[in-house]
């Protein structure tokens, strides 16, 4: 009974000290657990991341003051969850993606404005999902960690969405509805399926905060805003946002956090391709090429050319189908792949292997051996790209499209040999999102990564110097453009 009438008084010694009555509603318990991101030191390139007893509530200490923030580079916003007894802030990447690394690039500011300086846990491009971790010293009471939804959100359930606007309105909170599920994710380059698309209305600067439930449960991780260009013009659509939904952002969490900082995948060793017409249409996908000493290297030996039509018995007839279906896919697993020759069918079962860093090395070399008259090699200051060849081919970015115009490139001979500077997505508009690529490993993840465009873009080094950017396009025999994506 003793013990029972101490932990009571502990209980309510603990809310005292929190300074909040009893009436609060679950929406403003939810402002605690929310954070602005601040970045103040960027690299050249993203990375193919207590108060005593105050008589005011949580929505009277987020908004009795501004929030400065100094010279912070950029903003974003991101929520505090606690896994394995653990604090760890869940942002996007593209939040994060272009600070140093090291100490002073991110910090955070909780709702009393108190500063923590943050690290990068690790994260995942692809989902646009990032961890983070409070670097040094644990945040104070005033931060309380946010708990996920156990359930999935519901078709016209209502929802808000908190965060930083333009890094100006901390916490501001929009009402909307869920309004579709499991859309797809296309930037900058792979669809991923697993996004909610919502009505609470998002700004720059929301990325990677809440989209929480009447509760304050976390649904979703705010992810995009659908925008359009036309004539030249980016238009937003406010009543199109997107969020990544609340099951899968715990499920990436923890897989991130178990495997060190990376998200553990399934690995085939397939080079799936996708051939585009001069009409514009595209092909099945097919089995362009092999990865040698994969799983599928010998499982799948007989079968270079054959369309893929079935994985684990879905039916497919896209490239995105493809990622739709092998992202559910672990480590381990069996897959089933039915493949069509002519008029024969086979299926074939092998067991994926992990997706490790010597393998994102194997698809750079391979990408760069297909494509490219270039072999690549690595050396202390970065990447470097060599041809044997008397003229090495090269397509060199000339000027951007306008409107729906494609950009201009012109085929030249190039240098035996350049330094990489970046490499990423490239539209046939000329629009890039360059990626850093210092190592070969962060190449393969790039071009995992952006090579279901069709096409890259890379900032070229000669002499210490910028050399130009190239794009690198991937074509077949009949010249037609091929998507590519590697499994």
């Amino acid at each position: 009974m003793t013990r029972m009438v101490a932990l009571l008084l502990l209980l309510a010694f603990s809310w005292a000290a929190y300074g909040q009555s009893e009436d609060i509603t679950p929406l403003e318990q939810a402002l605690s657990g929310i954070l602005t991101i601040g970045i103040y030191k960027t690299a050249e390139n993203d990375v193919v991341m207590g108060f005593g007893k105050p008589a005011k509530s949580y929505a009277e200490i987020a908004y009795e003051r501004n929030l400065q923030m100094g010279e912070a580079i950029s903003t974003g916003s991101g929520f505090v969850i606690e896994l394995g007894g653990r604090f760890y802030i869940l942002t996007n990447v593209h939040v994060i993606d272009a600070a140093e690394k090291g100490e002073g690039a991110i910090y955070a500011y909780s709702i009393q404005r108190t500063r923590y300086p943050l690290r990068i846990v690790g994260g995942d491009s692809f989902y646009d999902i990032a961890v983070l971790e409070f670097d040094g010293a644990a945040p104070g009471p005033e931060v309380q960690a946010l708990r996920f939804s156990d359930r999935e959100a519901r078709f016209a359930q209502k929802v808000y969405a908190i965060g930083n606007p333009l890094g100006k309105y901390p916490y501001s909170i929009t009402e909307g509805i869920v309004s579709g599920k499991n859309r797809a994710y296309h930037r900058p380059a792979t669809g991923r399926f697993g996004f909610l698309q919502h009505t609470a209305t998002l700004i720059w600067g929301n990325s990677g905060g809440p989209l929480v439930d009447e509760q304050g449960r976390v649904v979703g991780i705010n992810t995009w805003i659908e925008t359009h260009e036309k004539n030249g013009q980016e238009y937003l659509f406010s009543q199109l946002n997107f969020a990544l939904e609340g099951q899968k952002a715990i499920q990436l969490a923890r897989n991130i956090i178990a495997n060190k900082g990376r998200l553990k995948r399934a690995f085939l060793g397939i080079e799936l391709a996708s051939a585009t017409s001069l009409s514009g249409i595209e092909s099945p996908p097919f089995i362009n090429a092999l990865l040698e000493n994969s799983p599928a290297s010998e499982a799948l030996k007989e079968m270079k050319g054959a369309t893929l039509a079935r994985i684990n018995g879905e039916e497919l007839t896209t490239l995105q189908d493809a990622v739709r279906i092998l992202e559910d896919l672990a480590p381990g697993d069996t897959v089933r792949l039915t493949l069509k020759q002519g008029l024969a069918r086979k299926e074939v079962a092998l067991v994926s292997g992990d997706l490790e860093q010597k393998r994102l090395e194997q698809i750079a070399h391979h990408f760069f051996r297909s494509y490219t008259d270039y072999s690549l090699s690595e050396n202390a200051s970065g990447i470097l790209l060599s041809s044997a060849k008397p003229k090495s081919r090269i397509q060199q970015f000339e000027a951007v499209g306008v409107g729906d115009g494609w950009a201009t490139f012109n085929l030249i001979d190039g240098q035996a040999a350049y330094g990489l500077g970046a490499l990423g997505g490239m539209s046939k508009q000329g629009a890039m999102r360059l990626y850093r690529a210092k190592t070969i490993q962060e190449a393969g993840a790039v071009i995992r990564f952006c090579a279901i465009e069709g096409h890259l873009g890379a900032t070229l080094i000669h002499e210490g110097a910028y050399a130009g950017t190239a794009g690198f396009f991937m074509q077949d025999k009949d010249w037609n453009d091929v998507k590519v994506l590697y499994y």
